[in-house]
């Protein structure tokens, strides 16, 4: 989540090339310097997930038409960055039980979730948090989060962030993708 930025993406893009594993990035709006990683996470295979021109609750969630205009935008800008790569793969952020956006608009969780299903955007949320975002303050503690929530047989979505100030995420995902593994 959060990214893409100069100095963490190309890092992840990097492991996971050499670990020969694909991720979903879910991406917030970015300026034209960071179009090569957008296109760069296409031709390596990954997936770009919406996460919304903007990441600020009080922008994104004053009302269902604000957050379902975010996630059109950041569409359309993926597209024009890519040539015409489509998703309608979205994350809200803070999740889609997020309490916080009710301070902004009562309701709006529940109605912008229905909206966005019946206009055939497929929203994920997570089941493993590394706690990158809160909580942890150095790699092995991402790490840790982990490799204590993955369960097998079953489908493990980790929360992690490629933000400009997530270098312990960086540091923390070789030995996280080698215990997954």
């Amino acid at each position: 989540d959060d990214g893409p930025s100069h100095n963490n993406t190309p890092k992840i893009l990097d492991i996971l090339k050499e670990k020969n594993v694909t991720a979903t990035f879910f991406v917030i709006g970015y300026d034209d310097s960071k179009s090569e990683i957008i296109k760069r996470m296409v031709d390596e295979g990954h997936t770009i997930g919406l996460h919304g021109m903007t990441h600020e609750y009080s922008k994104f969630y004053t009302s269902v038409d604000a957050t379902m205009e975010n996630f059109y935008k950041i569409e359309e800008l993926v597209s024009q960055t890519t040539d015409g790569y489509t998703s309608k793969i979205i994350r809200f952020p803070g999740g889609s039980s997020n309490t916080v956006s009710k301070k902004y608009c009562k309701g709006v969780m529940t109605a912008a979730a229905k909206r966005a299903t019946e206009e055939g955007y497929i929203y994920y949320d997570w089941n493993v948090d590394s706690m990158d975002a809160g909580g942890a303050k150095t790699s092995e503690e991402i790490f840790e989060n982990v490799s204590r929530a993955i369960r097998p047989n079953r489908s493990n979505v980790v929360l992690m962030h490629d933000a400009g100030d997530k270098t312990n995420t960086v540091l923390a995902l070789e030995k996280i993708i080698d215990y997954c593994i």
